[in-house]
């Protein structure tokens, strides 16, 4: 199944009460259409994500306030859930781009340890690994939700398997080096997005 992603970039200026208005108008134009302000401590990433489940919405750079706007579609490899009744939790969303050298045993091998994670990892409720399919240099979608920001910046960045294992993937010191960006946000999330109940 296809769905979108997008970071919307704000002007400096930008009028953002005036701007989530606009935008909660066009998340409830869109077909099952999300969208949160992201939080402190996001790296790379716009102000605010959204989450499209099915292709389409009009367009996000014309709402008032808007500076610019990466929006993805994607194609779900992987993924899971135990908590599909989610609420009142937090939507994570990694875009990354592969090395265009990177041998595709590689990238195949980055996409196990992605899906592994929740393996080693309770704190992951519902997750998604998407590749990329439009035109965009990033290449793919990995999306957690987790009941609170703590099972984030805790258990998920913190533990072994993630810095032991998973890190190598991203690490120029590390001869499997495969990811050369990302861009790293999260929000609050009223409802699960990724395994709706």
């Amino acid at each position: 199944m296809s769905s979108e992603v997008a970071q919307i970039y704000l002007a400096a200026d930008a009028d953002v009460p005036t701007f989530e208005r606009a935008l909660d108008r066009w998340c409830q134009a869109a077909p099952l259409a999300f969208a949160g302000r992201n939080l402190p401590g996001c790296w790379g990433a716009g102000d605010f994500s959204v989450d499209l489940r099915a292709l389409g919405g009009a367009s996000l750079e014309e709402l008032p306030g808007v500076a610019r706007v990466d929006r993805l579609s994607h194609i779900r490899i992987g993924g899971g859930e135990r908590a599909p009744g989610l609420v009142a939790g937090v939507l994570r969303t990694l875009l990354l781009r592969v090395r265009p050298e990177a041998p595709a045993h590689q990238v195949e091998a980055l996409e196990r340890d992605l899906l592994a994670m929740p393996g080693y990892m309770r704190g992951i409720r519902n997750w998604q690994l998407g590749r990329v399919t439009s035109t965009s240099h990033w290449s793919h979608v990995w999306q957690q939700e987790f009941a609170e920001e703590g099972d984030l910046h805790g258990e998920y960045l913190l533990h072994p398997f993630h810095w032991g294992w998973v890190d190598r993937w991203f690490d120029p010191a590390f001869p499997e080096w495969t990811v050369e960006a990302i861009c790293h946000a999260f929000c609050p999330l009223p409802a699960s997005v990724l395994a709706p109940a």
